[in-house]
């Protein structure tokens, strides 16, 4: 275990972003950082022992309550881990049947956790909106059918009503819970127990290879699959961000979070770089949304965080709300030391305003790092560990962590190999094998090209999915296929096709190709009119487009396919310039390459709608 003090000091010290590159087959350019990672044996249990014996009364978790503050020490968290993991060693769950968990951040959510954990028993933790809303259920049927989990944990019954009895009723399967109202469902405490000797022997059998966690992905282009986190994923990439944030040997992390725990960036990054360095993770009961931000903020207030993990659209609430008021603003960036950005690019607009604001009222600028990754590579892959004027750019590659640029298309895919990458998918072979090629690199789907070939260790920029999917800015992915065909069956007859806009933006957009034809015949053009620059001056047609949309955001109206805002194609899609092949499909991807200027000034905009159209 590596040796660490635990006091803070303002200096931010960052790590090495030295990195090197060699020629591979296919002409493709592997990177590597020059700094090595050295691994011992250990895991985050490890982790958890450590702070119990090294630093047994700090605080390790604090979240709300009724009443107050509930908080608990490392050495009380370790106790009642041991203790929650006899009481699961009783069920029919193993290394083969995880335990999925279903249930908002919280003391009894990572006590359960690091239980399963502790007796060699993987969990999957699920988003809590699965089992929140809807009458079926069918996505939280989707991921028992696809993880065959030994039982299901729920936090609370009470809040999770409608979706525990669905389950009961579709499934064969044991549901616990911390607190139950449901008699079918027992309460933890109520389970017996197996005894401590046999507790201490399931840990022993944990090591690197053992599977901690299935993850869920997304579900954007598919029905989600279940990724394979091991304890050795977990533990090397906090031992390389160890290496790329040296100011952690100084700054024991003290956090304010919301980022749920059923996806990587919360689940993964938020609790380890605590557990790993010894640090406190105060649970944000708000977020950054409206209704809720006030919370967040008074919760940054009274914590006094020094480092801050968000996503972009996180970040912009925020200084939304600083930018209204100094005395909250000032107290956030005089104790925040260190930003952390991931899911998307923070835009530079927003990155501008937000160091402005902090050296105006305390002088300095916080630190904003990024880094990219995925559920796939326990996250990170790459750091932004030094100061880039780029806001796509993604850092360098993690100590230990190799990244592969292989040219595809008209753009150089990523790939990823290092012991913080996934074994594979659960239960799914054929995904597993599809997903590395014949180097062991696992494929990313995105696409990036060093900022300067000459010299590697400037960073690699993001340039998107080499498929069409992108994310907005909150980081909820776009399947554009979806939202295009969906769109384009809305719109008949009046448009042919839709270019699907808001990479990195707050919501989505369209650029539509009008049914020149159809509307020439409807409006009686002349072939002089025949274009967009007039048919954006027919309010009539403008206002159909408005009404349809807005009957489409009825039915998809969450932020992955609910429409904002569009435009009219200037032209029709050229063949010559590879926007439409000649079977008529449209190109997304050179489309938007295309006309990236228009599509930049129409996301710059301010909405005043619902639904804004944007001529130009």
């Amino acid at each position: 275990m590596i040796e660490r003090t635990v006091k803070i000091i303002p200096e931010i010290e960052l790590g090495c972003h030295n990195v090197i590159s060699k020629k591979s087959t296919n002409n493709s350019i592997i990177l590597s950082n020059t700094d090595a990672l050295k691994l011992d044996k250990n895991t985050m249990l490890d982790c958890l022992d450590y702070w119990a014996d090294r630093s047994p009364n700090t605080v390790c978790l604090r979240e709300r309550t009724s009443d107050g503050w509930s908080e608990i020490s490392y050495k009380e968290f370790l106790s009642r881990v041991k203790n929650v993991a006899a009481h699961l060693g009783t069920l029919d769950i193993s290394a083969d049947k995880p335990l999925m968990i279903i249930a908002p951040n919280s003391i009894n959510h990572a006590l359960v956790t690091f239980a399963a954990m502790t007796i060699g028993v993987p969990v999957t933790p699920v988003s809590i909106a699965y089992a929140q809303y809807g009458e079926t259920f069918e996505r939280l049927d989707n991921i028992i059918n696809t993880i065959k989990p030994g039982a299901i944990y729920f936090s609370d019954t009470s809040f999770f009503k409608n979706s525990v009895n669905a389950l009961l009723n579709n499934h064969d399967i044991v549901c616990i819970a911390s607190n139950s109202n449901i008699e079918s469902v027992s309460a933890i405490r109520d389970l017996p127990k197996i005894d401590d000797a046999e507790v201490e022997l399931k840990r022993s059998n944990v090591t690197q290879n053992t599977i901690c966690k299935v993850m869920m992905t997304s579900g954007s282009t598919a029905l989600p699959k279940g990724v394979i986190n091991t304890h050795l994923m977990m533990y090397s990439n906090q031992v390389a961000l160890y290496k790329m944030w040296p100011f952690l040997k100084n700054m024991t992390p003290n956090l304010v979070d919301w980022l749920p725990w059923s996806h990587t960036f919360g689940g993964n990054v938020c609790i380890n770089i605590t557990l790993f360095n010894g640090g406190t993770l105060t649970i944000d009961d708000g977020k950054p949304v409206p209704g809720q931000i006030g919370r967040t903020i008074e919760n940054i207030c009274l914590i006094e965080p020094n480092i801050h993990f968000n996503v972009p659209v996180g970040i912009e609430a925020l200084l939304a709300r600083f930018e209204d008021d100094h005395r909250v603003a000032k107290k956030f960036f005089t104790s925040v030391k260190v930003i952390f950005i991931a899911a998307a690019a923070l835009s530079e607009k927003t990155r501008n305003r937000l160091n402005t604001l902090s050296m105006e009222l305390v002088g300095v600028s916080p630190k904003l790092l990024a880094g990219w990754g995925s559920t796939e590579t326990a996250p990170f892959s790459t750091c932004l560990n030094f100061k880039s004027d780029l806001a796509v750019n993604i850092g360098v590659p993690m100590p230990g962590t190799e990244i592969k640029l292989t040219n595809v298309q008209d753009k150089q895919e990523l790939a990823v190999r290092g012991p913080n990458v996934t074994p594979g998918y659960w239960r799914n072979k054929k995904a597993t094998a599809e997903a590395f090629d014949e180097d062991g690199f696992y494929a990313m789907g995105d696409a990036g090209r060093l900022v300067n070939e000459n010299d590697p260790s400037e960073g690699l920029v993001f340039e998107g999915r080499t498929a069409e999917n992108f994310k907005l800015s909150s980081g909820t992915w776009v399947n554009v296929n979806q939202v295009r065909i969906a769109i384009a069956t809305k719109l008949k007859p009046y448009f042919l096709d839709a270019v699907i806009t808001g990479h990195n933006q707050s919501d989505i957009g369209l650029l539509l190709v009008p049914n020149v034809a159809y509307l020439a015949n409807k409006y009686n053009l002349t072939e002089k009119q025949k274009n967009s620059d007039y048919l954006q001056t027919r309010d009539e047609l403008i206002n159909i487009v408005v009404e349809l949309l807005e009957e489409y955001n009825e039915t998809y109206y969450s932020n992955s396919t609910r429409i904002c805002r569009f435009a009219l194609l200037p032209y029709s899609p050229s063949i010559e310039r590879n926007e439409i092949t000649d079977k008529g499909y449209l190109n997304q991807r050179a489309l938007l390459d295309n006309w990236l200027g228009i599509v930049n000034e129409m996301h710059s905009k301010e909405r005043t709608s619902a639904i804004n159209f944007y001529s130009f």
